[in-house]
């Protein structure tokens, strides 16, 4: 059975594709997702074989999407579904690691044998797809069969002082830099290059958490930034940023979905789940919903038990402390 991940930021499509794909006796649709960042989760913990991935999304594009899980995850092989035959989208989306390539045209039999293919090894392309590389790559200077590679973005056209901001995250450096930057036509662009760069360098944190402020802030694209910002977030935890750096990208988030961007902060074992993350989770939780609300209450709970759990085992540890000295003084009182 080969097990199949749908990716599409429209959810009728991966429902229609869902009903296509389950009539085939050895195909499993085993999730779904509509944007990049929940497509990573999705493929970290169901393990799929085969990812089919919309190349178009709000926020991070498949491209990038791309990149990143054939890195992270070399066994689970990726087909691009596309709306564009164009050479540029196809040649960008191979050098990303995509095993296939298909036109979201093609007829439901020639997906699922697209989907056999790739998972026995093969690359496939959707008809005419191939050809249309080929004479791209003829077409080149030289006959070395070679393609060129895309331009890659040089932050320093974009502004002088992105390569140093983009070099390490410092987020009082970029909030900075952001409230510099006055322009519309100058945020427009860093927006644009700034998406760019993200294909080349998809997890840099610095772009990450530029691209989520400027495309709010410049375009008012809410859902885009929020990802952007929300992927900034899981990256930046799994880099170990502190604390305080999370929360430059938590600020941004609450700001456009607060109570979706509460959730970063509360899965067990993350950064904030600690006896000095707790206290900041209260105060969010009060201002977010009220003191009163259920989920202040609980993580108030939550501080009690916790503060309690340590008293105890302080008090076992000097109790421990406490029997030693006694059975000194019994000793020292028999001789």
């Amino acid at each position: 059975m080969i097990r199949i991940l749908l990716v599409d930021d429209q959810a009728i499509l991966c429902q229609v594709l869902q009903n296509w794909l389950e009539k085939e006796p050895d195909l499993e649709v085993v999730g779904t997702a509509h944007d990049s960042q929940t497509a990573i989760e999705q493929v970290e913990s169901l393990s799929p074989d085969i990812v089919l991935l919309d190349i178009q999304m709000p926020g991070m594009d498949g491209i990038a999407a791309t990149g990143i899980i054939c890195q992270r995850f070399p066994d689970t092989k990726v087909i691009v579904l596309s709306g564009y035959d164009s050479e540029t989208y196809l040649s960008n989306a191979t050098r990303a690691g995509a095993k296939g390539y298909l036109l979201k045209n093609t007829a439901a039999e020639d997906v699922a044998n697209t989907i056999r293919s790739v998972y026995k090894g093969y690359s496939q392309m959707g008809p005419g797809l191939f050809d249309k590389m080929m004479a791209r790559v003829s077409s080149n200077d030289g006959s070395s069969g070679q393609e060129e590679p895309s331009a890659a973005i040089d932050p320093a056209q974009l502004d002088p002082e992105l390569p140093l901001l983009l070099d390490r995250f410092d987020g009082q450096a970029l909030v900075e830099f952001v409230s510099r930057t006055r322009s519309s036509e100058a945020e427009s662009q860093l927006c644009a290059g700034l998406t760019g760069y993200l294909r080349q360098h998809p997890t840099n944190l610095s772009a990450l958490y530029l691209a989520g402020v400027l495309s709010h802030r410049n375009q008012g694209h809410t859902l885009s930034a929020f990802q952007y910002l929300r992927f900034g977030f899981k990256e930046a935890t799994k880099q170990g940023l502190s604390m305080e750096d999370l929360l430059f990208f938590y600020r941004e988030g609450a700001q456009l979905k607060p109570e979706d961007a509460f959730t970063w902060l509360t899965p067990v074992e993350s950064p904030f789940d600690s006896d000095e993350g707790l206290p900041l989770l209260i105060a969010e939780a009060e201002r977010l919903f009220g003191a009163e609300s259920t989920t202040a209450q609980t993580l108030k709970a939550l501080w009690r038990i916790r503060r309690l759990r340590h008293f105890s085992q302080t008090c076992l540890a000097l109790g421990t402390q406490i029997d030693a000295v006694q059975r000194g003084f019994d000793r020292a009182l028999t001789r």
